[in-house]
C-alpha cells in the first residue's frame, strides 16, 4: 500500500500542489503553520473519509473559492487506484458542505471509503491517548477498524444514528409525553448495532495486545504493556434494560460502546494514573506501531505511516527507537521542523522536502 501522488486544490492554504512521493520514507521540512499538518491531514481523509482536525468540513475549503479538491493515485495489491475527494460550500450557507467522493471515476458513500487507501496517522494529539479521556481512547479504536473491519463503519454510523434518537426519546418520556414502553424498538437496534461495534473492538484489542506489548518491549527496555477492553459482560439489551430508570432520569443513554474505555497498563499499572510522562509517550508510540501491524496482518499491506512533527514530541531514546522500526517498513510520510531529529544516514535515504507558505519544493 502506497501513495503513488497528491493533489489539492484550493485545500486548507494549499492553493495548488502536485507531488509524487517515494515508495519509502518522505520527510517534509517546515516551520509550524505553513503546511505540514494540512498535507498529512489530505491523506488521513483520503484514508478515512473525515477530517480529526476540522470542527466543520468548510474549515478544509481555502480562500480561493467556495471548492476544495483531493485527488490521488495509490498503489494496491500491485494495481493502481484512482481516489477524489471534492467538498463544496453551499451558497450562503458556509457551514453546510457537500461532499463528492469517487474511486476509479464511480461514486462512494463517505461511510464506504476506507480501506481503500490505508494509513496510520501519528500527531501529538495521539499524546491524549494516554492521558486524555476515553474518547481518545474509543476514536482510536473506530479510525483503525474502519478500515480493516468489514462493516465496521455503517454499523457505528448506525449506532450514532439510533443514539441520537434514543436520547430525544428519553426527554420526551421523562416530560411525560411518551410511555416508557416506546423505549423498546430503539433498544432493541441500538443493541443491535452496538453489538457488533462491542465484538468488533474486543476481537481488535486481543490482537493489539501483544503487537504493542512488542513494540512497547523494544522501545521501553522490556518493559511490561497491556490493553484491556474494558466493557459490562452483559448483553447490551440487558443493559439498556437495567439503565432505563437512570437513563431517563438523565436524559441520555449511560451504556453501550460509547461509554466503553480501553485500559492501558505500563509496568502491571494503570498508564493513565501511574505512568510518567516517559512511559506514556512511549505506550502511545507502541499503540500506534501495534495499530500499523495489525492493519497490515489483516489486510496483507502495510498502511502508510503518517508522522506528524511527533519526533520533537519525544526524548533521544525513544525518537530512535521509533525511526529504527519505521525506516524500511512501507511507506512512511513525515513531517519536522527541521532535520535534525533524524539520523544522517536515514535523510540520506529519503526523499526531502520543505514547505512554506503552502508551496513544496526541493529544500535549499
Amino acid at each position: 500500500m502506497r501513495l503513488v501522488s497528491l493533489s489539492l486544490r484550493n485545500y486548507r492554504n494549499y492553493a495548488r500542489l502536485e507531488i509524487e512521493l517515494s515508495p519509502r520514507l518522505n520527510v517534509f521540512l517546515g516551520q509550524n503553520a505553513q503546511g505540514k499538518t494540512n498535507l498529512l491531514e489530505a491523506v488521513s481523509l483520503l484514508a478515512l473519509s473525515s477530517s480529526q482536525r476540522a470542527r466543520r468540513e468548510s474549515e478544509l475549503v481555502g480562500k480561493l473559492g467556495p471548492e476544495a479538491r483531493i485527488e490521488a493515485v495509490a498503489e494496491r495489491n500491485g494495481r493502481q487506484v484512482e481516489m477524489s475527494i471534492n467538498l463544496a460550500v453551499s451558497a450562503g450557507e458556509s457551514d453546510r458542505i457537500s461532499k463528492t467522493i469517487r474511486v476509479d471515476g464511480q461514486p462512494r458513500r463517505a461511510v464506504d471509503l476506507p480501506g481503500e487507501l490505508r494509513a496510520t496517522l501519528f500527531w501529538p494529539e495521539d499524546l491524549n491517548l494516554v492521558k486524555g479521556g476515553p474518547e481518545h481512547r474509543r476514536r482510536f479504536l473506530n479510525q483503525m477498524l474502519v478500515q480493516v473491519e468489514k462493516g465496521y463503519g455503517r454499523a457505528l454510523a448506525a449506532y450514532r444514528r439510533v443514539l441520537e434518537q434514543r436520547n430525544s426519546l428519553l426527554k420526551s418520556v421523562a416530560a411525560g409525553f411518551e410511555p416508557p414502553s416506546a423505549l423498546d424498538v430503539w433498544d432493541t437496534e441500538l443493541a443491535r448495532h452496538g453489538e457488533l461495534i462491542l465484538a468488533a473492538r474486543r476481537a481488535a484489542t486481543d490482537e493489539l495486545g501483544p503487537l504493542a506489548a512488542g513494540n512497547h518491549a523494544a522501545i521501553a527496555s522490556g518493559e511490561a504493556f497491556g490493553l484491556t477492553y474494558e466493557s459490562s459482560d452483559l448483553p447490551l439489551l440487558e443493559q439498556l434494560a437495567e439503565s432505563k430508570g437512570d437513563d431517563v432520569r438523565r436524559g441520555s443513554t449511560s451504556v453501550g460502546p460509547h461509554r466503553d474505555d480501553l485500559r492501558i497498563d505500563v509496568a502491571g499499572a494503570d498508564a493513565r494514573s501511574f505512568a510518567s510522562q516517559g512511559q506514556q509517550r512511549s505506550a502511545v508510540v507502541s499503540m500506534k506501531l501495534a495499530e500499523a501491524d495489525l492493519v497490515e496482518e489483516r489486510s496483507g499491506e502495510r498502511p502508510i505511516l503518517l508522522l506528524d512533527d511527533v519526533l520533537s514530541e519525544l526524548d533521544g531514546e525513544r525518537r530512535s527507537a521509533l525511526l529504527a522500526r519505521v525506516g524500511d517498513r512501507g511507506q512512511v510520510i513525515v513531517t519536522s521542523v527541521e532535520a535534525e531529529p533524524f539520523p544522517a544516514e536515514l535523510i540520506e535515504r529519503a526523499t526531502v522536502l520543505c514547505i512554506s507558505a503552502g508551496q513544496v519544493a526541493a529544500c535549499a
